[in-house]
């Protein structure tokens, strides 16, 4: 692994989770909206809009995980991928959305990772 191994199996995991959580909106949108978002029901558009956002989500993940092998990317993709976490965890805690427990638990996580991350991208 490139990254140091103290940051790298955390850069590695963070990613291999982001990239399943958006393999799970993409591949089931009607499960993953029921158990995070507590909707019950979703009209074509908002599944259109969960898949297309498990695509994204998915994508960040694939690449934190390339990250941890590819110096060359590394920082970039981190920086990226703070910036996505750090929004999903503003949305969450000052958005509109009521917060459900799966989304409290996501935006801690989320939280947590991009801090993590900057301070890894400082330390560079």
């Amino acid at each position: 692994m490139s990254a140091s191994p103290a940051i790298g199996w955390i850069i590695a995991a963070s990613g291999a989770v982001t990239a399943a959580g958006g393999l799970a909106a993409l591949v089931l949108p009607h499960p993953f909206l029921r158990l995070v978002f507590s909707v019950k029901y979703a009209d074509a558009s908002t599944l259109f809009f969960v898949r297309h956002w498990g695509v994204l989500i998915f994508a960040i993940g694939a690449l934190i995980v390339a990250g941890t092998y590819s110096p060359a990317v590394r920082a970039p993709v981190l920086a990226a991928a703070s910036m996505e976490k750090l929004a999903a965890f503003l949305l969450i805690f000052f958005g509109p959305a009521k917060r459900t427990m799966a989304m409290t638990a996501i935006a801690i996580a989320d939280g947590v990772f991009a801090v993590l991350y900057v301070a890894y991208l400082a330390w560079l």
